[in-house]
């Protein structure tokens, strides 16, 4: 029997759904519309095709008289990331492509699950405990004292805290990020004047919790996008991060500041004391595994977060301690090499491509040492802009290297 043009567009709308969950849930716009082919294929759409343009979603098929018919629909976000709804969704679309012929029969029933799993939310709780545990391990790994540690954690507690206040009245992502950023400032500054961390300790908590504002899937996706050659998607998503920045931006210069105002002192460190390497690969994999409770991943997910953690810190250290490479450029091979694996398990597992990614890179590969000693110098009246340009350019360095890494994989991976 011939399929209708209503008929067409309700599988249309399903899919088109779909898409804005996986968009929704952290998947790159290349692999939801590789999923979404295979659902159209089995759907037995004729001339489908998936178009994402920043947060708006176009799906397309012939109808029987050979025109065209479209449905645009927009997805809520880009920029955040949930494992398990992932992962819900990819089993849900294996079972249309499975069984479309039940598929077919309970549209309305599949469109329902679909805006069920995109209401979902990993607990706020939960992200909490897995960034706590996160800003503890990386502050571990800038090889300050076990005080910096804790208070890198307390300090993530009330930058995040402060988030789920402001999430709740609404507020403009810049001014959620300016005020996210002077929280962890003044919160670290108090801890100084009461003396329960040092000036070094407190510049380390600052950093990290910093660090961990800067939406990192945005600067990998937008990379992404431009190997796609999805340039309107890549500025949306930059555009992202450019906010970002600027409200870190505007916590810094409150936070520094204040510093002034109470005329605290900040040594000047050439060189922070680090790690040996086999410590770095332990809270390599610990860090990776923070990211992934954070993330909503649960306990399916630590193994191959700590696998991914160990893999991306042992590339990391072995460019730096046995070839010399410097920091950039060891960082950068190291998220090429995060790319290739992070690509693969994404297509054995059905989770996001770039929470392994960020998983190794959070885990082994954030720039803490270079904001540590940018804010040290800006508290001690010195100029950091130096130190901060660093950390931004292994950010992107980072971005480009598992962006660069996961194409070239994904050409080679079967569809």
């Amino acid at each position: 029997m011939e399929t209708t043009p209503t008929q067409i567009r309700d599988r249309l709308g399903l899919l088109a759904d779909l898409a804005c969950g996986f968009l929704e849930s952290g998947q790159s716009g290349w692999r939801t519309k590789q999923i979404l082919s295979a659902d159209a294929h089995a759907l037995g759409l004729e001339g489908f095709n998936c178009t994402t343009v920043g947060r708006v979603v176009i799906v397309e098929a012939h109808l029987p008289d050979g025109s065209n018919v479209t449905v645009t629909t927009c997805a809520d976000a880009l920029d955040l990331i949930d494992c398990t709804r992932s992962l819900r969704l990819h089993r849900l679309a294996q079972r249309i492509e499975d069984n479309a012929d039940v598929a077919v029969s309970k549209l309305d029933e599949l469109r329902d699950q679909i805006g069920e799993l995109r209401a979902t939310v990993t607990p706020w709780w939960a992200v909490t405990i897995g960034m706590t545990l996160l800003a503890f391990v990386i502050a571990m790994q800038l090889g300050v004292g076990w005080q910096a540690w804790v208070t890198a954690s307390a300090v993530q507690v009330v930058t995040a805290l402060a988030g789920q206040v402001l999430g709740r009245l609404h507020t403009p992502h810049l001014f959620t990020i300016a005020v996210q950023s002077c929280v962890a400032g003044v919160a670290a500054t108090l801890a100084v004047k009461l003396g329960l961390v040092d000036p070094v300790g407190a510049a380390a908590a600052i950093a990290v919790n910093w660090l961990l504002l800067v939406p990192l899937p945005q600067i990998i996706g937008a990379m992404n996008d431009v190997i796609d050659s999805d340039y309107l998607t890549a500025v949306t998503r930059a555009g992202s991060v450019a906010v970002t920045g600027l409200g870190i931006t505007v916590g810094a210069a409150l936070t520094f500041e204040l510093g002034e105002l109470l005329n605290m002192e900040h040594p000047l460190l050439d060189e922070l004391p680090g790690l040996p390497w086999y410590l770095a690969l332990v809270f390599s994999a610990i860090g990776a595994i923070g990211n992934a409770l954070a993330n909503g991943g649960w306990l399916k997910l630590l193994v191959p977060a700590a696998v991914i953690g160990v893999i991306t810190g042992g590339v990391n250290q072995a460019l730096l301690v046995a070839a010399g490479f410097d920091t950039l450029w060891a960082n950068a091979v190291a998220a090429i090499v995060l790319g290739v694996v992070s690509m693969i398990m994404a297509a054995r597992t059905g989770y996001p491509q770039h929470v392994f990614a960020l998983m190794g890179i959070t885990g082994a590969l954030l720039p803490g040492i270079a904001v540590v000693s940018g804010i040290l110098l800006e508290m001690g009246g010195q100029s950091g802009g130096a130190q901060f340009a660093g950390a931004a350019t292994i950010c992107i360095a980072l971005g480009t290297g598992v962006a660069f890494g996961a194409f070239f994989t994904q050409r080679m991976l079967p569809d």
